[in-house]
């Protein structure tokens, strides 16, 4: 009866440690993941009369996204906004 104990004892310990590895894991992996800093940008678009976007005078119709993206790079180089970096250092901040 005691080494039925001890091999539950066991194969509780196993677990916990297989636990405590993942969720460490996956903490580490989302601490480190290159995040932006807020920072407020403005886009703007035109689009004509029926709703669909024009395009730039280069014949490129922009997405939301890249337009966002656009305007941060823009407020980074300026020096508007901080460039992104590891999401645990700004729990730091």
């Amino acid at each position: 009866m005691f080494s039925h104990r001890t091999g539950n004892s066991r194969q509780l310990l196993v677990i916990a440690c297989v636990v405590v590895a993942l969720v460490t894991t996956a903490l580490g992996w989302y601490a480190a993941q290159t995040v932006r800093p807020d920072c407020v940008v403005s886009i703007s678009k035109l689009t004509d009369g029926n709703g669909p976007d024009l395009s730039d005078v280069n014949g490129r119709v922009w997405s939301d996204k890249d337009l966002a993206a656009h305007a941060y790079q823009q407020s980074l180089d300026s020096g508007r906004c901080d460039p992104p970096r590891a999401r645990w250092k700004q729990w730091l901040d």
